[in-house]
């Protein structure tokens, strides 16, 4: 999933960056934290800026990607589709996501 973050343009929200670089380093293993308050703050960004709704827009998508890295059972997100939608909804071809899995990341950009 980071991977496939990194390839995509990083939104100028400061919520965003930040939290995503905070979930960087806990998944690296340099940084040990909760993940419930990097959870609350993006939940509450994306409820400001949307909401639940399906959107293409792509601060929206990216946030709820870097959600997606918030949850430490992460991988059944992945599993279920959830986080292909979203890379499909961004503008990421099916073909182009189908090449890649957990075990097999895209190249980073």
């Amino acid at each position: 999933m980071r991977a496939w973050i990194h390839n995509l343009a990083m939104p100028s929200e400061p919520e965003i960056r930040n939290a995503f670089a905070l979930l960087e380093q806990y998944w690296d293993g340099t940084l040990q934290t909760d993940l419930e308050p990097i959870k609350a703050k993006l939940w509450a960004w994306v409820d400001a800026n949307g909401g639940p709704r399906v959107s293409s827009e792509r601060s929206l998508l990216v946030a709820r990607m870097v959600l997606c890295l918030a949850y430490e059972n992460n991988r059944e997100l992945e599993d279920m589709g959830f986080f292909d939608d979203l890379l499909h909804n961004y503008g990421v071809p099916r073909k182009t996501i189908n090449l890649y899995g957990s075990g097999n990341p895209p190249p980073r950009t």
